[in-house]
């Protein structure tokens, strides 16, 4: 397997993921065909721009292979998945709906850095407030 998520897309179906403004700039600055921010994203409830889903998944998932089209520059919270920050927990984890969680994170040090930066990621470019 090249890629630990390859033939999966199971994260991108009815996705959550919110975004940061340099996450909508870098997607918008890398797509060649003038995308608009209104075309992948929305404001949630709390006024935070998520990722837009159509038929039940990202905006930016091929269905049919299962593959991101923005895979080279998808947002920070994708390339930090399958780890997530659990508010209510305040603490990292695997999300269990991902079946492949297990190939990802190794060691515990890493798992602790990248927690790290999760929580900086969080605080710094989302403006959410964790302890």
């Amino acid at each position: 397997m090249r890629n630990k998520c390859e033939n999966c897309g199971k994260c991108c179906l009815e996705t959550e993921m919110i975004l940061s403004p340099q996450d909508i700039k870098i997607i918008i600055n890398s797509l060649p065909n003038n995308i608009r921010k209104e075309d992948f994203t929305f404001k949630n409830i709390n006024e935070q721009y998520q990722l837009r889903n159509i038929e039940g998944h990202c905006f930016f998932l091929d269905y049919s292979n299962k593959e991101c089209k923005i895979y080279k520059f998808r947002p920070q919270g994708c390339k930090f998945y399958p780890l997530i920050y659990d508010i209510n927990k305040k603490k990292c984890r695997l999300d269990e709906e991902c079946p492949r969680n297990n190939l990802f994170y190794k060691d515990n040090q890493t798992l602790r850095n990248e927690c790290q930066n999760v929580k900086m990621f969080l605080k710094n470019q989302l403006n959410i407030k964790i302890n």
